[in-house]
């Protein structure tokens, strides 16, 4: 029922120069000494209370912000905003920091050339589960695609699109949320609370029309974030429902069924 945005990243332009946040640079000279582009560095804003950070950067012209807003200065982020709660959380800080937020979650002259205003370039959507096994229901997704993407088999649990070359599309990940709180490099399995997050990029969020704040009112988080957790957490199918299935094959069909890891047990012809 309660979908939390995990990371929020986004750029805003304003409407008339601001003071830079000089943070440095990295520069690229060529062989006779000219500069040939020089690039502003993050600046990067820790929380020593709770080890967390954010990172931003700023020329006069734009201000990127990227990071964890919703456990910054937190000591965890088991339960945490809204997308919307997250802006004007990166609003509130950035105002302690002292940077400008003129206009900032809104657009500006939306359509024209050099349109100022902020766009979402990264938003990180997720959600808290209990299960009683965490092993069993990690195998009983390794054979769930979410689209066309098939899980792969991560350290932390089953994950989709890591290994796409569309660095910002979307991905997804199941892991032990109880897990990483406790500090463990892995799941111990069993009773636990789990957690299934989509990180959705710049070009997917553009391509939705999702790239503005305002597109994220009236609770379309939980739309978007329904749209792959379906996938995931549709019912079981229940063997005597698979008129075609072969009946030698439906005792492997219900130890897969249950979340058992049947592929080391029989041939990979057979699977």
């Amino acid at each position: 029922d309660s979908v939390l945005c995990d990371w929020l990243g986004g750029s805003h332009r304003y409407p008339e120069p601001v003071k830079p946040i000089e943070s440095g640079k990295i520069l690229r000279v060529d062989k006779d000494g000219q500069i040939e582009y020089e690039k502003r560095t993050w600046e990067q804003v820790r929380c020593p209370s709770s080890d967390t950070s954010i990172r931003i950067r700023c020329d006069g012209g734009r201000l990127d912000f990227t990071g964890n807003i919703g456990r910054f200065q937190k000591t965890d982020n088991l339960n945490g905003h809204g997308v919307i709660e997250c802006v004007e959380r990166w609003q509130e800080v950035l105002c302690g920091l002292g940077v400008d937020v003129t206009m900032f979650g809104t657009v500006i002259r939306p359509g024209t050339v050099g349109e100022a205003g902020t766009r979402l370039t990264r938003i990180d959507l997720a959600s808290n589960f209990r299960v009683s096994d965490f092993h069993a229901f990690c195998r009983s997704k390794l054979s769930r695609p979410i689209g066309r993407r098939r899980p792969n088999e991560g350290k932390y649990g089953p994950t989709w699109g890591y290994d796409a070359k569309r660095s910002n599309w979307w991905k997804a990940k199941l892991y032990d949320k109880q897990a990483e709180l406790d500090g463990l490099k892995a799941s111990k399995g069993g009773d636990t609370i789990a957690r299934f997050e989509i990180q959705l990029g710049g070009e997917w969020l553009r391509r939705e029309k999702l790239s503005t704040v305002k597109a994220w009112g009236d609770d379309m988080a939980k739309v978007i974030y329904g749209r792959f957790a379906e996938e995931l957490f549709r019912d079981a199918v229940s063997v005597e429902d698979w008129a075609q299935l072969p009946p030698r094959l439906r005792t492997w069909a219900v130890l897969w069924r249950d979340g058992a890891d049947v592929r080391g047990m029989m041939s990979r012809p057979t699977w």
